[in-house]
C-alpha cells in the first residue's frame, strides 16, 4: 500500500453547476487550473512549484485524466494520475481521484476532494527520503492543485450569466 495523500476544498456553488462544468469538459477545467498547462488530448502538462526553505523545487509532470463519473445522487469523480515527464525513475507515480460532494444546498457548498496514493521510488533509500522530507512536498503539491481546481471553478461559475447562475 502507497503513501497516502488528502486534500479538500470548498466551492460556494451548486454541486449540479459544478458537475456540470467537469462532465462537459473536466480536462479544460483542470488545464486552466493549472499553471503551465500544455493542450493535449488526454493529459495535461505543468511545472510543479513549490518553496522550501528559501529553495524553489520544480518538477515538469504529465497530469492524465479520465472520464467524468456521477457515483451517487450528489458525488462524482474525476480520476487523474500524474507522473514526472523526465526521469520517472526517481519520481513517484501518482494515482488519485478527484470527487466532487454537494455539502449544503442552501446556501449552496460543493466540497471537492482529492485523494491518492503513491509509492516512494528508489526502494530503501526513497522511503527514508519520503519520511524525512519528501512526502510534506508531495501533500503541499496536492493542496496547491486542489486549490488551483477550486479557484478555477469559482472563476467559471461568476463567468456565467446571472440567469443561468444559483
Amino acid at each position: 500500500m502507497g503513501r497516502q495523500l488528502h486534500c479538500y476544498a470548498y466551492v460556494e456553488a451548486p454541486w449540479d453547476q459544478i458537475s456540470r462544468l467537469l462532465a462537459e469538459d473536466s480536462r479544460s477545467v483542470l488545464q486552466h487550473a493549472t499553471v503551465d498547462a500544455a493542450s493535449q488530448a488526454d493529459q495535461l502538462s505543468r511545472t510543479l512549484k513549490l518553496k522550501v526553505g528559501g529553495f524553489e523545487i520544480a518538477k515538469d509532470v504529465t497530469i492524465e485524466v479520465g472520464e467524468f463519473s456521477p457515483r451517487e445522487l450528489t458525488r462524482s469523480v474525476v480520476p487523474l494520475r500524474w507522473h514526472a515527464e523526465r526521469g520517472r525513475m526517481l519520481f513517484p507515480y501518482l494515482a488519485a481521484d478527484l470527487e466532487v460532494s454537494a455539502l449544503s444546498l442552501d446556501p449552496p457548498l460543493t466540497q471537492l476532494t482529492v485523494t491518492g496514493s503513491y509509492e516512494p521510488p528508489l526502494g530503501l533509500l526513497g522511503a527514508g527520503a519520503d519520511r524525512l522530507l519528501l512526502h510534506r512536498l508531495a501533500e503541499a503539491t496536492i493542496h496547491r492543485f486542489t486549490y488551483e481546481i477550486a479557484d478555477e471553478l469559482r472563476r467559471l461559475i461568476d463567468a456565467l450569466p446571472d440567469d443561468q447562475r444559483f
